[in-house]
């Protein structure tokens, strides 16, 4: 066992084996036990809570809150359900990327809720790695180029919306879902297809689970100087790091606050090298 691994085991008590309850319909708990057995937790999935009652990403129910709180929420019902100190909870998120703006993202959210000190630790991961798409299909061709682009049927898709009596999710049988848009297009101008991004029918989405449980890992073996709780990481930044040229600030972070998500305790870590012209307004207008 590493030694990050055996203060994590002294700080939760030194036990050989943490429980760690985990709320989850779609099969996640493979994607997120290998980084945190690591530090000694075994997670205990749950299924016995409809995880669908916090909102489905086609829209039947909708999500009233963000990713984050809806992973935290999960989280404090899986370690109320499974009678743990530990619950975890993940939701995905899927919009624009970051940095352009007009890709689709991935992002996903894993919280570890610590029931007992009253306080959770977050992790994010964001990929471009998605094949998030959805829209109307008028033709078998389109169909056709769509469920290429989606990577079916190695990704499901779904056929409908909500309120329409074909609607059905996860979909993989290819000859099947021919026969039903051949069958439907010839009674409607278009047909609703969308990928299905539930984690047990996307396994780009997956690849992006193990992202952010590796991630969580991380922030569960740095503690904080002043309690000693896990999860002392970077909340924010401070923007103003000098040109290396002319010296004036920059938009790239001059310092990075470190906060204990337990305590409050925080700590200002300026950035130790100078920005290059490249970031630099003046320099490169």
């Amino acid at each position: 066992m590493s030694a990050a691994a055996t203060q994590i085991h002294s700080l939760l008590g030194g036990q050989v084996r943490t429980r760690v309850a985990f709320l989850t319909c779609h099969d996640k708990t493979h994607l997120v036990a290998g980084p945190l057995a690591d530090l000694g937790f075994r997670l205990e999935p749950l299924s016995c809570y409809d995880t669908d009652h916090f909102g489905t990403f086609s829209r039947e129910v909708p999500r009233t809150g963000s990713a984050q709180d809806t992973a935290l929420a999960k989280a404090r019902l899986a370690a109320s359900l499974g009678s743990t100190r530990y619950g975890l909870g993940s939701e995905g998120n899927f919009g624009r990327d970051p940095h352009v703006g007009w890709m689709p993202w991935d992002y996903e959210v894993l919280c570890l809720w610590d029931a007992e000190r009253q306080y959770g630790v977050f992790a994010l991961a964001g990929s471009g790695a998605t094949n998030y798409a959805q829209g109307e299909i008028d033709s078998l061709a389109a169909a056709e180029h769509f469920m290429h682009k989606a990577r079916f049927p190695g990704h499901g898709l779904i056929l409908g919306r909500p309120a329409e009596p074909w609607f059905r999710k996860g979909v993989r049988e290819q000859d099947w879902l021919l026969a039903q848009l051949e069958w439907l297009l010839a009674r409607e101008p278009s047909i609703w297809l969308e990928t299905d991004m539930r984690a047990h029918m996307n396994p780009l989405r997956q690849g992006v689970i193990r992202e952010a449980a590796a991630m969580l890992a991380q922030r569960l073996v740095s503690h904080c100087p002043s309690c000693q709780a896990p999860g002392f990481a970077v909340a924010r930044s401070e923007p103003g790091l000098l040109c290396t040229d002319c010296g004036l600030g920059t938009a790239l972070a001059a310092a990075h606050i470190w906060a204990c998500p337990a305590c409050r305790h925080e700590e200002r870590r300026p950035v130790s090298q100078l920005a290059s012209a490249g970031h630099c307004e003046q320099c490169n207008p």
